[in-house]
């Protein structure tokens, strides 16, 4: 968001249309699920901020003293703020997950290198078996 005070808005894709890149190429896969995250991503923000002004507006709506000019002020006041409580929460949440994702990898890194000593101790041991009895 550039600008705390409106939502996010995609800028426009520079692509040529029919999704190919400037080359004539068609996009990678990497790139199309990029582009679909991104989607996905702009989608569900901009649901977050229609939740966000619904809720605010219900909650002015209950109110009987504000005027029109100051019912709408609310709504936007409102609506912002549990847009930025949104986007911390997000924030969090995603900053969690890419620690996770750092911790698992590492632990998966190490269950590998453990699996493959493993796995030499073990065919070296046949190996020096299989010596040892053709020796005979």
């Amino acid at each position: 968001m550039t600008d705390s005070r409106t939502p996010d808005r995609q800028p426009p894709d520079s692509r040529p249309p029919g999704g190919r890149s400037r080359d004539g190429r068609a996009p990678d896969r990497r790139t199309v699920q990029a582009g679909i995250a991104r989607m996905e991503g702009y989608l569900l923000w901009q649901a977050e901020t229609d939740r966000a002004r619904t809720d605010a507006e219900a909650l002015v709506a209950a109110l009987d003293w504000p005027t029109t000019a100051q019912r709408d002020e609310l709504v936007a006041l409102l609506a912002r703020r549990q847009l930025d409580l949104s986007r911390q929460s997000v924030t969090r949440v995603a900053a969690r997950a890419l620690q996770l994702r750092r911790e698992y990898q590492q632990r998966y890194d190490a269950l590998r290198r453990r699996v493959l000593v493993a796995a030499l101790a073990l065919l070296t041991a046949l190996v020096l078996l299989n010596a040892l009895l053709l020796a005979r």
